[in-house]
């Protein structure tokens, strides 16, 4: 397969839309009773992908790496990991010539570092709206390496959580909440408000608050950004807008609205034009980072620099009342 490099040229969106590019891929695996052959479809956002290789010819191994690592392979003078999908999702995988003959391996980039997944297979590319995605089960959320669930042309696409299966491959991507000193505390009138999160995992949602609360902040955790902002308008047709919400700090792909689209909600409002609004997703890159600027963002920081996090939002806060 030739290099498909900028593979998203001419399907980005427009900032703020709510809307996602989904590449569909899948994996061919064997029943492991009767050894049926079946295909399972997952999901990833296009923004997400580099370019699209053929299986590299020339791996070198790992040692003491990983049991889904494969080892790594040069692509235009970088080290590129090879990760097998289907070993994660502890699948057998179908080893058929024919079925081999298919496989696509997907580069990406993952909070500014690249990886690359085995899949046997990339099929559509398909425009749907965040609202569209459902969030993964409450009693397998925490554990899952899904973000979510959508059903499109009547088949259940699996979003793969691939900044999970990143940072549990390589220990350097995962995002740490004790490692990091607070040095700027929060002042008292500060600390008298609260910081209002969303991201969809559970487990980032805690890193940020445990860093949040070290710094003397409040924390107003929400799952996404639709469940953020029906609290924001909740509040500010209240009348607390001012006395109760200081800033807004959000991950940009999230089922139901993404960050972008909250984000421009804010600024779209006059009401809301002291609050600042800060991204902090694994999307923020040199790539990307015009969309949050089009849609206002105050700031974006690139997951895992967590320990910027309390620096970054004492600087916007300054700033908003300057």
């Amino acid at each position: 397969m030739a290099h498909a490099h900028g593979y998203q040229t001419g399907i980005l969106l427009e900032s703020g839309t709510n809307e996602l590019e989904i590449i569909t891929l899948y994996l061919q695996w064997l029943d492991p009773v009767t050894k049926a052959v079946n295909r399972t479809a997952y999901g990833i956002n296009a923004a997400k992908i580099r370019e699209l290789v053929a299986m590299p010819t020339n791996l070198t191994g790992m040692p003491e790496s990983h049991s889904s690592m494969r080892g790594v392979f040069l692509l235009r003078n970088r080290t590129i990991p090879l990760i097998d999908l289907c070993h994660w999702f502890q699948y057998e995988p179908d080893l058929s010539p024919e079925a081999q003959a298919k496989w696509v391996v997907v580069v990406t980039e993952i909070n500014g570092k690249l990886f690359s997944f085995i899949t046997h297979g990339v099929d559509k590319v398909y425009r749907v709206s965040w609202d569209r995605i459902l969030p993964p089960p409450d009693m397998i959320a925490y554990h899952s390496s899904l973000t979510g669930v959508c059903l499109v042309d009547g088949q259940i696409i699996q979003m793969v959580d691939f900044e999970k299966i990143c940072a549990d491959i390589d220990p350097a991507m995962a995002i740490d909440a004790e490692a990091h000193a607070i040095i700027q505390q929060a002042t008292a009138a500060q600390a008298a408000k609260s910081v209002v999160i969303a991201d969809d995992s559970s487990v980032i949602r805690e890193q940020i608050t445990r860093t949040l609360e070290k710094g003397g902040y409040q924390v107003i955790a929400h799952h996404d950004g639709q469940a953020a902002w029906d609290y924001l308008e909740e509040t500010r047709q209240a009348g607390d807008l001012d006395r109760k919400v200081l800033a807004v700090i959000a991950d940009i792909e999230m089922p139901r609205m993404d960050g972008h689209h909250l984000c421009l909600r804010i600024k779209g409002n006059p009401e809301y034009e002291r609050i600042p609004v800060m991204l902090f997703s694994s999307l923020v890159n040199d790539t990307t980072r015009h969309k949050g600027e089009s849609v206002g963002a105050d700031d974006q920081i690139s997951k895992p620099e967590l320990g910027e996090l309390v620096s970054r939002l004492q600087q916007c806060l300054v700033k908003q009342q300057g």
